[in-house]
């Protein structure tokens, strides 16, 4: 796409947008995790989540938009403490949510929004930035590695309710 991103703090005239890039990025990640609820049951739910979070984090919901249309966020809390004993430094800024819709993928908006939340979270103080990406979401992970991020854990799970035992399938 040959048109210029504008990446700029969401504004409460957002909230529509917003919520279908929510409803969007649970659809696509319903495809990939099992474990994911009805998009339409969540998305202002979600929304406000993300919202009160940001006010206790030191967070913002950044947009992106193209030809004056929101074609997608990415939520920042700046000011995340792991609650980790083991962690020397605890305090980081946390990427809570990247979403892009589909059309607009691959226009550059993704990295584009990921530098402007690295931007806002060191001049907020953070020196340190973490994202979390589901494994089967490949896209993302090549995206995050692109931009200079390195996989730091993983987490696995393992269904163990009857109705998967003896299955061999790990979701």
């Amino acid at each position: 796409m040959s048109q210029t991103i504008r990446i700029r703090e969401a504004g409460t005239t957002d909230r529509p947008a917003l919520e279908d890039c929510v409803a969007e990025l649970q659809a696509f990640e319903q495809s990939i995790e099992p474990n994911r609820v009805d998009p339409a049951a969540i998305r202002g739910i979600y929304l406000n989540d993300l919202l009160a979070e940001c006010s206790q984090k030191s967070g913002s919901i950044l947009v992106a938009e193209l030809a004056g249309r929101v074609v997608g966020f990415v939520c920042v809390l700046c000011r995340v403490d792991s609650q980790d004993i083991i962690e020397k430094e605890r305090e980081h800024a946390y990427i809570t949510d990247l979403v892009v819709l589909e059309s607009f993928r691959r226009s550059g908006a993704g990295a584009e929004l990921m530098r402007a939340a690295e931007t806002l979270a060191q001049s907020r103080g953070a020196t340190r930035i973490r994202v979390g990406v589901l494994v089967a979401n490949s896209g993302a992970h090549r995206l995050y590695h692109k931009l200079g991020y390195s996989d730091q854990a993983v987490a696995l799970e393992k269904r163990i309710d009857a109705a998967h035992q003896g299955t061999g399938r790990a979701e």
